[in-house]
């Protein structure tokens, strides 16, 4: 889970300087220093990316933190429709799920059985599902 807080970390450092950034331009257009035109609106357009990166993906990990202290995570299992951003996500049923891209990769059309936290997705554990007949056999988790 080291891999959540490193990630967790490094969302809130972008945030906080989207913050200053917002704070900087903003301070420009009230001292009346900038240079053209344009740049009045500069506050605007980087309050719209910071509200994006904030509540999209810095959010949802801040408020998975508690489950990933807790270990408290939901579980459910599938077959994998895609991999996709780079190898560090993958599609189950419609939903995109994020894992640390540092663990063996799953490939598509894979059965797995994956715990993850429920806002940000991120899943915890990850384990392929290997039909044999009836039985169903779960080796270690990758």
């Amino acid at each position: 889970m080291v891999y959540f807080f490193i990630n967790l970390c490094l969302h809130l450092t972008v945030s906080i300087l989207l913050l200053l950034l917002i704070l900087r331009f903003v301070s420009n257009n009230q001292n009346r220093r900038n240079k053209k035109g344009i740049s009045y609106l500069f506050p605007v357009a980087v309050t719209i990316i910071f509200l994006v990166q904030a509540l999209t993906i810095t959010a949802p990990r801040a408020m998975d933190s508690v489950y990933v202290l807790k270990d408290n995570y939901q579980t459910i299992s599938g077959r994998v429709e895609s991999v996709k951003y780079l190898n560090h996500a993958l599609v189950i049923d419609g939903e995109t799920y994020y894992y640390n891209p540092f663990v063996p990769q799953p490939k598509t059309g894979d059965n797995l059985e994956i715990s993850f936290t429920p806002y940000a997705h991120y899943i915890a554990e990850l384990a392929v599902i290997q039909d044999t007949g009836n039985d169903l056999v779960h080796p270690k988790g990758l």
